[in-house]
């Protein structure tokens, strides 16, 4: 796909979406779609390769919450579970000038990034991290510091919350990118975003030109500090849920 292509499918998407965007931002998708492909060769980074896929399941995907969001709002955000870079490498295309930490525990997707950052020109206002979340979220660096939270596609929301919730200050917001069954996934979570100290605050459906799956953004609001005690230690959530 040559960049004309490229630039006339995405373009005409994020027009129907009602998404603002500037030829740099798009060529800056180009690239990293291209080096995606080029390096998941070597490491398995996402099992959709085709180029047109990856523009509605990972580019637009991630993009298509900006539409309902003020991101006047936000300026420090960290995506946990980052993986290849969705949604937070994106978000950090369409926003240079917003801090963002991106975390991963796979090192193969965190030094993909690290790449990733060179071949865009990507620096300032970048952190990218490897390590699991419940271990980062015990550091005062990073403990309660970020107005945004984002979390796409890691785990159901009885475990993210757990994950997620310790990293936000008071009074910021966590956005779960989620599908169809997310309303099962908020009633067994209640008991866990009580204790961590989220409430829910709104669950938007998102409109993705010809994406048949049903996407939906979960956005939380961090009510109180979280209990010193959470998150427990890595591997303890996802085996005993809240």
């Amino acid at each position: 796909m040559k960049f004309e292509e490229f630039n006339r499918y995405l373009s005409k998407s994020l027009d129907k979406m009602d998404i603002s965007y500037t030829e740099p931002k798009i060529k800056k998708l180009w690239l990293y779609m291209n080096f995606l492909l080029k390096e998941n060769k070597k490491y398995n980074l996402t099992s959709i390769t085709d180029k047109e896929e990856i523009i509605k399941k990972h580019f637009l995907d991630s993009l298509a919450p900006l539409v309902e969001v003020d991101m006047d709002y936000f300026d420090n955000i960290i995506d946990i579970g980052t993986g290849p870079g969705f949604p937070g490498m994106i978000w950090k295309i369409f926003f240079p000038d917003k801090r963002f930490l991106l975390v991963d525990s796979t090192l193969k997707k965190v030094k993909f990034l690290k790449l990733l950052s060179v071949e865009l020109d990507i620096y300032d206002n970048l952190e990218i991290k490897h390590g699991r979340a419940e271990n980062l979220a015990n550091q005062n660096k990073y403990r309660e510091t970020f107005d945004l939270v984002l979390s796409r596609a890691v785990a159901p929301l009885n475990i993210l919350s757990e994950y997620t919730i310790p990293f936000a200050s008071e009074k910021s917001f966590l956005f779960y990118f989620k599908g169809p069954n997310h309303e099962e996934e908020i009633k067994k979570s209640q008991n866990a975003f009580k204790k961590l100290g989220g409430k829910l605050e709104a669950k938007l459906k998102l409109n993705i030109p010809s994406l048949e799956a049903d996407r939906y953004l979960i956005v939380y609001k961090k009510t109180k500090t979280t209990p010193k005690n959470y998150p427990r230690k890595a591997g303890t959530p996802k085996k005993r849920p809240l």
